[in-house]
C-alpha cells in the first residue's frame, strides 16, 4: 500500500525548503521544491511540465497570491501528491 504520511514527514520536508524560517516556503525555496517534487512524479520532462506543475499544484492548493505556501498549504500538496499513482516506466 502507499506510504502514510504523518505530520513529522511533512514537518521534515518543510524545514528542509523553508531555509530561512520565515514559516513559508517562497521565491528560490518555493522553486527548488516544486522542481524536486515533480522529479517524484515524473522522470522525464521538460521546462514546460515544470511550468504547467507549478500552475497546477499552487492553483490546487489555491495559492494566496503573496507568492508563498505555508505549512498547511504544503499538507495539502504532500497529501493530494501521496494519492497519485506512480508513473509507469515499462
Amino acid at each position: 500500500g502507499a506510504a502514510k504520511l504523518t505530520k513529522e514527514d511533512i514537518e521534515k520536508v518543510f524545514s528542509l525548503y523553508d531555509r530561512d524560517n520565515n514559516g513559508s516556503i517562497e521565491n528560490e525555496e518555493l522553486r527548488g521544491f516544486l522542481k524536486d517534487l515533480l522529479e517524484l512524479v515524473k522522470k522525464d520532462y521538460d521546462a514546460q511540465d515544470l511550468i504547467e506543475f507549478e500552475e497546477t499544484i499552487l492553483r490546487g492548493v489555491g495559492y494566496d497570491k503573496d507568492g508563498k505556501i505555508s505549512r498547511k498549504e504544503l499538507t495539502m500538496i504532500l497529501l493530494a501528491l501521496a494519492k497519485l499513482p506512480p508513473e509507469d516506466d515499462q
